[in-house]
């Protein structure tokens, strides 16, 4: 029977299981405390939770939560970055922490719903553009497409209102004209 501190630990671990769109999984052995503090920092900053897990609560909590990929993130020392939302940031920010800060933290694998990613995968998917980038281009290239086919739909209108408003025209001036002769 675990004691109360490990099963709050399985339950904590559970619930950020239960709640991740994306976990990363990183070997955070050789990390001094400012450096993980700065780096703890810049994922909560982000919504990212980060918590070093003890492999045997971790894998006890992966099978209650009947999530068994999870158990594929542990080897050795093991710290998982939890991600709610966009799976893109989290593996945006790990990256960017590790370059800007000559970190020795390394990313391990990462899991997507039931997908594992390796190292090189999540590198991959750290230099994708995010969501809210994707979605402007997006709407860019729509806005360009929808000019070129409002001004290709309204050409023809164009003329054709011109067209029959020539008559029209003609008419208004011939009957003015008319007028201003009888007014004399």
């Amino acid at each position: 029977m675990p004691t109360e501190a490990k099963a709050d630990s399985i339950e904590e671990f559970k619930q950020l299981m239960r709640d991740c769109s994306v976990a990363i999984s990183t070997d955070y052995s050789g990390l001094d405390v400012t450096t993980m503090s700065s780096f703890r920092t810049a994922l909560r900053e982000n919504g990212i939770k980060f918590k070093v897990v003890k492999n045997s609560l971790f894998k006890i909590a992966a099978d209650q939560a009947e999530w068994p990929q999870m158990r594929d993130l542990l080897d050795g020392p093991t710290g998982i970055a939890f991600g709610y939302g966009e799976e893109q940031l989290p593996a945006k920010i790990i990256s960017d922490f590790i370059r800007e800060n000559g970190s020795d933290l390394e990313v391990k694998l990462a899991l997507i719903g039931t997908q594992i990613l390796s190292t090189e995968e999540v590198k991959l998917l750290a230099s994708l553009p995010g969501r809210e980038e994707l979605v402007a281009r997006l709407v860019g290239q729509l806005h360009g497409q929808l000019a070129g086919l409002v001004f290709t739909l309204n050409s023809p209108l164009v003329g054709t209102a011109r067209v029959l408003n020539g008559p029209i025209a003609g008419l208004a001036t011939v009957l003015q004209g008319r007028v201003q002769q009888e007014s004399k």
